[in-house]
């Protein structure tokens, strides 16, 4: 389970590194994400990636435009960072896969 928390905890010291430059952060997101999913090998996970990633921008405009209970400093579209959705992406993903490892 730690091996698959391990993007995520990398995805943090990358927000915390670069949080000011959104299309950096985006490219190296999205570049490690398409990385993750080609060396894991599981066709699917490209769709599970495109559904988070769509959720997750709903959810975040809705957020951030609708109910107003969040901004963003440096927002790109729709009141959030490009990179976002990209991390929402990855984080149903890395869900998916700590599920399969709970269940052996």
């Amino acid at each position: 389970m730690f091996v698959e928390t391990l993007p995520i905890l990398f995805g943090i010291l990358l927000s915390h590194l670069f949080w000011q430059n959104n299309v950096l952060l985006f490219i190296i997101y999205f570049v490690l994400t398409l990385g993750l999913i080609y060396v894991h090998k599981d066709k699917t996970e490209l769709i599970i990636f495109a559904y988070g990633a769509v959720i997750g921008a709903i959810v975040e405009i809705i957020g951030t435009r609708v109910s107003g209970y969040q901004s963003f400093i440096k927002p790109d579209f729709g009141g959030i960072p490009m990179w976002l959705p990209i991390v929402w992406g990855y984080g149903f993903i890395a869900m998916e896969r700590i599920g399969f490892v709970i269940q052996g």
